[in-house]
């Protein structure tokens, strides 16, 4: 038997090692007269994986009956400590063969149970993607810790109307502020003003728009996109209106839940580019520093802190302070519909008014302890209805585990 899939077939030359040899005399009875030659085989290395199979059946169990994803992340190492996704399967049915009915079940389930959404699930970052874009504009230099920007709940490009997810709008908001309440025309402004090649150039920096290659098959690049992409794609050039609605995440944009923890990861570590791995770190002196401001990535974690611990934030309701120790996060959803100005003028459907399938997707993305990180993940729940009601509970769900099994938590207390 051999490494068919996944680590198994990653690491196989690894684990196999080299098989022996015996030589022996036999007489014409096939009794063994002597041995001739013996040469042993050279058994396969030992490779311990970095999975905690505590946090991972944790989250596993979150996700009961709900479609997704969640990768949980070491900061400082990137070593991938929880890795689902959700609906699975029995892998051990696949060793005796699968039945028809089971596979028929498989194919036809519409919550997708043999795709690892984990790496193959391409879905657009929402406004977890405006971290990203506020530290680009920051590092840019066009705006400052102190611009203020007036949210009235829509602003025009031309003719066009782009609208905040706050009909009545926000007002005057900051970058910090604008993250807080992830007010969608700060940085709709914002992007406009910065233009595609600086948001796309600080995305790639943390992570997105390319494999990881941690080793697993049929793993997605994502897209981060740019003038030359669209100008190669459609042979047309890039539109101002495309910028602006990258910088809520949404447009051509397409991120996996692995990059979107490594993104966030990259912040929570004050910018050190670990790259995620299933097998264990042992030199962490070769982690590069990306060429980003402390003081900006501060400004940003700034941000992340008040989403989660200030009241009337976007993910209050999901903050927890375990001995002190808090999490920090962003939420995000990604509409799969359009909605139409009809609906606008008369009332948009709520979505458990939808169908399932019509529903947004919610994100969330967290690190924590919030003044010492350790721990970051992305969730990811497919037609979930949104980032602050569904995904951001279950990810402080799983960063709250990993906090309290934490090995060196009595030290903290």
């Amino acid at each position: 038997k051999i490494g068919k899939s996944g680590i198994e077939k990653y690491l196989e030359k690894a684990l196999r090692g080299e098989s022996g040899n015996l030589k022996l005399e036999v007489n014409a009875y096939g009794r063994i007269m002597k041995e001739i030659e013996r040469v042993d085989g050279i058994p396969g290395k030992d490779v311990q994986l970095t999975i905690d199979s505590r946090l991972q059946q944790k989250a596993f169990e979150l996700f009961g009956e709900e479609s997704g994803a969640a990768v949980l992340l070491d900061v400082n190492t990137g070593e991938i400590l929880a890795f689902v996704s959700a609906p699975s399967f029995d892998p051990n049915l696949m060793t005796k063969g699968v039945s028809n009915t089971d596979w028929k079940a498989w194919l036809n389930n519409e919550k997708r149970p043999l795709t690892d959404k984990a790496i193959s699930g391409q879905y657009s970052p929402g406004s977890t993607f405006k971290m990203i874009v506020a530290l680009a504009a920051l590092e840019a230099g066009v705006i400052k810790p102190e611009t203020r920007t007036y949210c009235a709940g829509k602003m025009f490009l031309g003719n066009h109307a782009f609208h905040c997810w706050k009909k009545e709008g926000h007002g005057h908001l900051n970058v910090v502020e604008a993250l807080q309440h992830s007010c969608d025309i700060f940085f709709y402004e914002t992007a406009q003003k910065l233009g595609i090649e600086k948001i796309a150039d600080m995305a790639r920096r943390f992570g997105l728009g390319s494999r990881i290659d941690v080793g697993l098959e049929n793993e997605k690049a994502g897209l981060i996109p740019d003038k030359e992409w669209k100008l190669r794609r459609f042979g047309e050039p890039w539109q101002q209106g495309e910028s602006v609605i990258s910088g809520i995440g949404q447009g051509y944009i397409l991120t996996t839940p692995l990059q979107l923890a490594t993104m966030v990861a990259r912040i929570a570590n004050g910018g050190y580019e670990v790259k995620p791995t299933f097998t264990k770190v042992k030199d962490k002196s070769t982690i590069r520093k990306i060429d980003v401001a402390d003081e900006n990535i501060k400004l940003v974690k700034d941000g992340m802190f008040a989403v989660v611990n200030i009241p009337g934030s976007t993910a209050y309701r999901s903050h927890f302070d375990y001995n002190g120790q808090m999490m920090s996060g962003k939420t995000g959803s990604t509409q799969v519909r359009r909605i139409t100005m009809k609906e606008r003028q008369t009332r948009v459907l709520k979505q458990n008014e939808l169908p399932w399938k019509y529903r947004d997707h919610g994100l969330f993305i967290a690190y924590a302890p919030h003044d010492n990180p350790k721990y970051a993940v992305a969730v990811l729940v497919e037609h979930g209805g949104g980032g602050s009601s569904v995904a951001a509970p279950l990810a402080g769900k799983i960063l709250r585990e990993a906090v309290m099994l934490d090995p060196t938590r009595e030290e903290v207390r």
